[in-house]
This record gives C-alpha cells, structure tokens and sequence, in this order.
C-alpha cells in the first residue's frame, strides 16, 4: 500500500479508540515501527492529532472519531486548478463545484487575502463574480479608471491574491483582472 494508504488505514485503526503499541500497529498494517512513527507524524502535519501513551504500557490512541480539522490554502486551490483540465469531461464537472466551494472557504478564511483591502468588499465582488460565472451573465468593471464590460470564465488565485478571468467585450480578448483592484458596477 502506498504512504497515503497506510496513513490512513492506521487512523481509520485508531479510530475504534483503543490504545494500540507501535509495534501492534507495525504488524497490522505490515510495515516498521518507524514508519508508524513517520505517519504519526504526517498526520499532525495535517492537523490530526494522535495521543501519545507514554511508558512500558504505552502506545497510541485517537478519540476524535471523524473530527478531522484539515484545511485548504491558495497553494492547494492553484495545484486542483491545475489538474482540472486533465480530468475527463463527467469527473470535470464535479471537481469544478467542490472546488468552487473550496474556493469560497479559502478567501472567507484565509486574512492573508483580505489583509489588503475591506474583507466585505472582497466577499461581495467575489460572490456577484461567482454568480455571474454560474449565471454565464456579463459584468461592468472599472479597471484602472476604465470601464469595461466582462463575460467572466474563471477565479483564481495565485500568491495570495484572487483573479477574475474572462472575456473583455471592451477589449475583445481574453483578460485577467486582480480582483482587489477591480471595482463592480
């Protein structure tokens, strides 16, 4: 099994909330006891804390059945936005939304993107450009003290900041904005 899948076959053990020794756990997933360790550790990484008995009867046990506090971040978003247009055309359309959710809770959780402008601001032109996306409607933009008219086709993000991408009927191309610098008529 891969690292992933044993990682996660020792949470889904540890999940029942016994206590089980390294060396238990070693042998029912078949691998070494300092690789249980190495996948203790991935897990923290990932915000799943596992409880650590220490002495002679010692061992490991999680109590937090299901109660996983894992996160996204912009860097997870960009790297989904990647895959997408590698995806065959029924598993694309799924991603799509859960990635769009993924994106709402990125920038209504994330300070680093809010920090330069009024967080309300960034929430509202986020939401009327995501409705406008789903809408397939245009939008009326100042940009750099021009109007313009958008058909928008994307959001992304890229080094802690939000892009709108879409066509400029303006322009007559295809264009990306930064969405703080942006105002939405």
């Amino acid at each position: 099994m891969s690292k992933l899948g044993n990682t996660l076959a020792m949470l889904k053990i540890l999940e029942t909330g016994r206590k089980y020794t390294v060396n238990e756990l070693a042998s029912m997933i078949e691998v070494s006891p300092r690789m249980i360790k190495t996948y203790k550790a991935e897990l923290e990484k990932a915000g799943i804390y596992i409880d650590t008995i220490s002495g002679i009867y010692g061992g490991y046990v999680y109590n937090h059945k299901n109660n996983y506090d894992v996160s996204f971040s912009i860097n997870d978003v960009s790297c989904l936005e990647k895959i997408i247009p590698m995806l065959e055309s029924k598993n694309r359309n799924v991603v799509e939304q859960l990635l769009e959710k993924i994106k709402t809770i990125v920038i209504y959780s994330d300070s680093n993107l809010i920090e330069k402008q009024d967080s309300q601001e960034l929430k509202n032109k986020y939401n009327i450009v995501s409705k406008a996306i789903k809408n397939n409607t245009d939008i009326e933009i100042e940009y750099k003290k021009k109007d313009k008219i958008v058909t928008p086709h994307n959001i992304s993000f890229y080094k802690d900041f939000i892009y709108l991408t879409g066509y400029s009927k303006t322009d007559k191309d295809l264009r990306t904005y930064n969405l703080s610098e942006i105002v939405i008529k």
